[in-house]
């Protein structure tokens, strides 16, 4: 379970930094919208990370309004690969019935 979780998140990190020459609105609108859908599957579940929102997701939107898609597109693609890495930890914490402590 390690190694796969490893892998993934080796996986994740590497397609997260691709650089996007001639990314276009479309793009980054999607990657966004992806982000944040998984961004909110990881809070419902409880494993958000603590600054995806702010350091990650909040300047890919401003990118994205700035008209700076490509800058939209990897911020974006990064903060999906911190909510899909929370998501792959809730489950794992679901299996083995690990308790947050708050």
């Amino acid at each position: 379970m390690k190694k796969s979780a490893l892998a993934i998140s080796m996986a994740l990190a590497l397609a997260s930094t691709a650089v996007y020459a001639g990314a276009t609105k479309k793009d980054a609108s999607q990657a966004i919208y992806e982000a944040v859908t998984a961004n909110n599957q990881a809070a419902k579940m409880g494993f958000e990370w603590k600054f995806t929102y702010k350091k990650l997701l909040g300047p890919a939107k401003k990118a994205y309004h700035k008209g700076n898609y490509a800058k939209a597109i990897k911020k974006a693609n990064i903060a999906k690969s911190h909510a899909d890495l929370g998501i792959i930890q809730a489950n794992y914490a679901k299996n083995k019935k690990i308790q947050l402590v708050n």
